[in-house]
Parts: structure tokens; C-alpha cells; sequence
């Protein structure tokens, strides 16, 4: 099966590494696969090892010359379009989260639900997807869960260190992420007497209004746009993870790579986590700095309690493990082709 996906630019972020693990994953089926972004091929992803194609789209340069595809699936709200007017197949959506919760969307809302008003077939990376899309949009959806990066492994310890480093991802600035919340915590565990150190990791640079709510500069590591084996390895030193998001967080790949290293985690009680976490990290309700400093304290307190919520988070991200999401994503690349050919068939 030849397939296209339909990206935009191809930053580095969570978004961008999971079409591209996932056209990695077909590519192992034997599928013909292709990006198409708006850029030059990311430098932080090894798209020969993954056996997939990029074709930079230049504006101006009118359309990529690819063959028919059976299948061109959009990535973003945005690129959906762009992808429709290509001509070169039946269509599909890529959701990795609904666009329209996002904050620094909302003046263009009426665009994405327009767009979102399309009964396109949809892939999306979590059940409570399949319910929005329905529910909201009358559509179909099938789940195509993250494949898990096989950089994120454990590394053997038996407690946490006295001086613990917590991780914080995701960008200050998106409101989803709401990091904010997650530092507010780790100044209430600085209170306690845990004299906890921050490893945050962002796309953006450090802003002067989040250094204000950082602990002093020698008990921060901040890792700005690095590659995910940088990442992978920093993340293996930490003690424990903190992800505060809003119930907008389609999935929350920070979390699940996380558990796949061993690293106990705090985060918000939201859709997304529970379908991937419940009883494996500690949910705490969405923006509460106290119970997650007081969740973060009793796991980094007793060494039993802690290594078994190691245990805990290592068995369910093997859940995501490659070999295990690729037959749910055949599935549903087949599923999504059918509707998508049946949608293109002329009505009497």
C-alpha cells in the first residue's frame, strides 16, 4: 500500500515523532510510505533507519510529483486541506488532539470545527478521541495508540536520590501543559526540606517569567530543542516526572516515556492519562500544586513505595511497545482506507 502523510513543518515535538514512528511502523509491513512537510528533512529523527521518504513541499513549486496513493492522511487541522487538494488519494485524519481546546487557537475556531465538520475517517492516538470525534463531530475514529521510542529504557537504581531530580516537560508558555503548576509543586517540596532538582525540557527557550517560579540556577538543568536520545538519556537520571496537563493533552508522550525509563510520575487526572496510566502514575485533579507536591513527597519518601511505582509505570508502557501497537495500527490505516474509498463514492 502506498502512503502519504501530510505534516507541515516537521519539528522536533511529540507530534512530529509519532507520524514518523507510525510511518516507520508501516514502513516494517511493506507499505510504500512518504512525508510530505513544509521544510528541509528533520535532522533528529533517523528517517533512513525508519525507511521512510521525505519530500520537502517548497512553496510556489506547485505539487510534490508522487504517484496515486491509496491512502494521504492530514496530521494537523491545517494540513488537511492541503492535503485534500493534492488529488492524490482517498483521505484520512491523523488527530493527535483536538485543536479547537487549545488556547492560542481559539481565534481561529471557527476554521478548525469547519474543518473538523468533514467526515473524514480518523486515526487518533486515544480512546477519549474516539468519543469527541463522535460525540462533537459525528465522525469515526479508530485508535492508533504511540509507539513507544525504544530510546526510553530503565536504568538500574534501587531508591531515589536525596537530592532528587524531577523532570518537567512541555512548553512554559501553552496553557495546555501548564507547567506552572508543576513548579509551583516543586517549590512546596523545597518547603517540605526535599531539596528537589528540576531537569525541564521545552522547544522554546527559558523565558524570564518561568525562571521566577525555577529553583536556583545550580539545581536546574533546562534542555532546550535537543534531540530525543539527548532526552532519553537526561530522563534516566531523574527521580521522578511531573505532567500537569489539561484535560486538551491528546495523549502526553512525556508520561509514558517516563514509565518506559523507570520514572515514577505525578500527573493531571485527565482523559488522556487514564487511559494510559490509570494505576500506574499518580493522578492528582488538574492544577493542584499541593496534591501533586504531596504525591510527589510520598513516593520519593519510602524507597519500597517508589520502586514499586517503577515497577508499576515499566509494565504498562511495554503496553506501547512497537510490536505491540503495530497490528492496531494496520487496522486501522485498513479500516481508515475502506471509509475513506467509501466516502469517495458517488451517491446515487
Amino acid at each position: 500500500m502506498r502512503v502519504t502523510y501530510v505534516r507541515g513543518q516537521p519539528e522536533l515535538g511529540g507530534g512530529s515523532k509519532v507520524m514518523f514512528l507510525h510511518a516507520g511502523l508501516l514502513r516494517q509491513r511493506g507499505d510504500e510510505v512518504t512525508v510530505l512537510g513544509e521544510g528541509p528533512e528533520p535532522d533528529w529523527i533517523d528517517l533512513d533507519r525508519l525507511g521512510v521518504r521525505y519530500v520537502e513541499m517548497i512553496a510556489g513549486a506547485g505539487p510534490p510529483r508522487l504517484p496515486s496513493q491509496d491512502l494521504v492522511i492530514g496530521t494537523w487541522w491545517e494540513t488537511l486541506p492541503a492535503a485534500r487538494s493534492l488529488g492524490l488519494g482517498p483521505l484520512a485524519h491523523f488527530c493527535q488532539g483536538y485543536e479547537g481546546d487549545l488556547a492560542h487557537l481559539r481565534p481561529v475556531l471557527p476554521e478548525i470545527e469547519a474543518v473538523y465538520a468533514w467526515k473524514v475517517p480518523a486515526l487518533v492516538v486515544s480512546p477519549h478521541l474516539v468519543d469527541l470525534l463522535r460525540e462533537r463531530f459525528g465522525r469515526e475514529a479508530r485508535v492508533a495508540p504511540p509507539p513507544l521510542d525504544p530510546l526510553f529504557r530503565p536504568a538500574w537504581r534501587l531508591r531515589p536520590r536525596r537530592r532528587p531530580w524531577i523532570a518537567v516537560p512541555g512548553i512554559f508558555e501553552a496553557e495546555v501543559k501548564d507547567v506552572p503548576t508543576a513548579l509551583r509543586a516543586v517549590r512546596r517540596l523545597r518547603d517540605l526540606g526535599i531539596a528537589a532538582r528540576v531537569l525541564r525540557f521545552s522547544i522554546l527557550p527559558l523565558s524570564a517569567e518561568e525562571r521566577a517560579l525555577l529553583p536556583p540556577e545550580r539545581d536546574l538543568r533546562y534542555l532546550q530543542a535537543v534531540p530525543p536520545r539527548e532526552i532519553a538519556r537526561a530522563l534516566r537520571r531523574c527521580d521522578l516526572l511531573l505532567l500537569p496537563s489539561r484535560p486538551g493533552e491528546g495523549f502526553g508522550l512525556p508520561l509514558l516515556e517516563a514509565l518506559a525509563a523507570g520514572v515514577p510520575a505525578v500527573a493531571s487526572r485527565i482523559p488522556s492519562t487514564l487511559a494510559m496510566a490509570e494505576g500506574a502514575a499518580a493522578l492528582m485533579p488538574v492544577g493542584d500544586d499541593h496534591a501533586f507536591a504531596e504525591a510527589a513527597r510520598a513516593l520519593l519518601a519510602v524507597p519500597q513505595v517508589w520502586r514499586r511505582a517503577r515497577e508499576l509505570g515499566f509494565r504498562a508502557a511495554r503496553g506501547f511497545r512497537p510490536e505491540a501497537v503495530a497490528p492496531q495500527l494496520y487496522m486501522a490505516v485498513d479500516w481508515a482506507r475502506e471509509r475513506a474509498l467509501q466516502a469517495e463514492e458517488p451517491t446515487s
